[in-house]
């Protein structure tokens, strides 16, 4: 993401709505949420499901079974999903505890293998459910979300509730367009960026993790999105404020690369506090295998902190046993 358009959403968060251009219309605002909001919304979800069921609508369970019954899906692929999602999350534990940087590279390269697996296992299985209760009621309630959202500058609806019904197919459909595009770069990813991005973290680090003083209001009025980039600014704060070492310059504007680093640093910096612990003989502060670019990463390219393998082989009689290396790597 460009600064500028990091800007441009941090603002729009700030401001609490977006502003769009509708063809037909004058400019119309697009409101962020709050949980007021949405408490009030949400009560619509469940009368949208009643009504689908009234007419003959499937639930998601009953096509479910219909397909189990008829064995056009089956248990075996059911497992085959949730292996593929224990995979995962396996994967994601074991990027947590390595600190090799060709082995996370290595790791999230598995990772996205096994997400992209899992998408086309789980479309497989949405394309045969088809079209359910649930389906219709998420359909309604987003349209619902919509009415709601687009407001006058007064703050009053952009529609009265009639105009909004009886509006044409291809209109509401050019209107779900706007909407969808302009919520869709508040994003997780988005806003993660966002807060670790330095126009944004200048100003947050004044605040003392106090979001009345960053928004100006009670954390129960502030929207969805402001809540969310505050939640990822003191996480990553924290994690930066709680490391032994300064992450590299090249990666503090990038979450999932800030993440890797302060895992990899953590696990690093266990692996030898637990060698160092085990017993005095053989205990060591090395990583094998390690590059110095992976010293210099972790923070543990000082001279005194590491050791010359060759060395120590040389101590115990030019070679190491497995004994040794597990004592090398505080296992």
């Amino acid at each position: 993401m460009e600064e500028a358009s990091g800007k441009i959403i941090f603002s729009e968060i700030l401001r609490g709505y977006t502003i769009v251009e509708v063809p037909g219309y004058t400019s119309i605002r697009i409101k962020h949420f709050n949980n007021f909001d949405s408490a009030s919304l949400d009560i619509g979800s469940k009368s949208y499901y009643d009504k689908a069921v009234r007419k003959g609508l499937p639930t998601r369970k009953d096509r479910i079974d219909y397909l189990l019954k008829e064995n056009i899906w089956t248990e075996k692929k059911n497992k085959e999903i949730l292996n593929t999602k224990s995979a995962l999350v396996g994967l994601r534990k074991t990027r947590e505890k390595i600190f090799l940087q060709a082995h996370i590279d290595q790791v999230n390269r598995e990772i996205k293998e096994t997400q992209i697996k899992l998408a086309e296992q789980e479309a497989e299985k949405e394309k045969l459910i088809g079209f359910t209760a649930e389906a219709y009621a998420s359909r309604r309630i987003n349209e619902h979300y919509m009415y709601n959202a687009l407001i006058k500058d007064n703050g009053e609806k952009f529609f009265d509730k009639d105009d909004f019904e009886e509006l044409d197919e291809l209109k509401m459909v050019d209107l779900i367009g706007i909407y969808n595009k302009s919520t869709n770069k508040f994003k997780s990813d988005s806003l993660k960026k966002i807060s670790v991005s330095g126009f944004f973290t200048n100003l947050f680090y004044l605040c003392e993790d106090n979001p009345y003083v960053f928004f100006g209001k009670p954390i129960t009025d502030l929207t969805f999105y402001q809540i969310e980039i505050f939640g990822y600014a003191k996480y990553y704060k924290s994690m930066i404020q709680n490391s032994d070492n300064k992450p590299p310059e090249e990666i503090t504007e990038n979450p999932e690369k800030l993440v890797e680093w302060f895992e990899s640093s953590k696990s690093a910096r266990e692996a030898i506090d637990k060698s160092k612990n085990a017993e005095k003989e053989g205990s060591a502060t090395s990583l094998v295998g390690a590059t110095k670019q992976d010293l210099k990463r972790l923070g543990l390219d000082n001279p005194n902190e590491t050791i010359n393998l060759a060395k120590k082989a040389a101590e115990k009689g030019g070679r190491l046993s497995m004994e040794d290396l597990a004592k090398l790597h505080g296992m």
